[in-house]
């Protein structure tokens, strides 16, 4: 199976936007080794994920807000790391490193390394029952959270489809590592998180579509 579906590399973009975005010193993909991603992290005491930044509102407002804590978001295609660099760029930010790896290679590099807060918004739901295979959210993707969580992290996970949902909140209860989170749900949760509106929040909206908000913490 295919780790993603879809055009990695977006019609319009041009080759040298594609290449200085590869030679950033805030990007990451295989040709730099793991040396490389854990001397830019290891500098912060406090590590965070966002898995599928999409148009990287949160992770942006993520690494504005926290500066002492480091982002470490990735998304295999690459829109919207050609989006961020501008922004990254002209915000100088230090704390923030973006990679087009998907999680499931990603997390062959991340051994040792363990994250406070870990986001997956508005993964891709996949509606159609012979698509439904292709979800990101499923009981190995759980188990590889699990090695790079610690007690306490706290995984941020939202969708627009409650049939995703379901399954989401079936897998998290089976693996029994992780405890749902009773007090915090939906815009509560998202005040709380501080996370913002992203595009595809506002889609789901313009669609009037509910968009669900949940919060797992790590057991142990």
């Amino acid at each position: 199976m295919l780790s993603f579906y879809g055009r990695k590399i977006p019609r319009k973009a041009k080759g040298f936007q594609i290449d200085n975005l590869r030679r950033s010193n805030f990007f990451f993909n295989d040709g730099k080794k793991l040396e490389f991603l854990k001397k830019q992290i290891l500098k912060f005491s406090n590590l965070n994920l966002e898995i599928g930044f999409g148009g990287g509102e949160n992770i942006i407002f993520q690494a504005t807000s926290n500066k002492k804590e480091f982002f470490l978001a990735c998304d295999p295609f690459l829109k919207g790391s050609l989006k961020l660099k501008k922004r990254i760029d002209s915000l100088k930010l230090k704390n923030i490193l973006l990679t087009d790896l998907d999680f499931h290679k990603l997390s062959d590099y991340l051994e040792g390394l363990f994250f406070e807060k870990i986001y997956i918004l508005f993964p891709d739901p996949w509606p159609k029952k012979k698509h439904k295979k292709r979800r990101l959210i499923n009981d190995r993707f759980i188990n590889l959270i699990g090695n790079i969580s610690k007690r306490n992290t706290k995984i941020v996970i939202s969708t627009d489809n409650k049939d995703y949902l379901n399954q989401i909140l079936y897998c998290f209860h089976k693996m029994k590592e992780f405890r749902l989170c009773c007090n915090y749900f939906n815009e509560f949760l998202m005040q709380h998180m501080k996370i913002p509106q992203t595009s595809y929040f506002k889609k789901a909206q313009k669609l009037r579509n509910k968009s669900y908000f949940v919060l797992f913490e790590k057991l142990n």
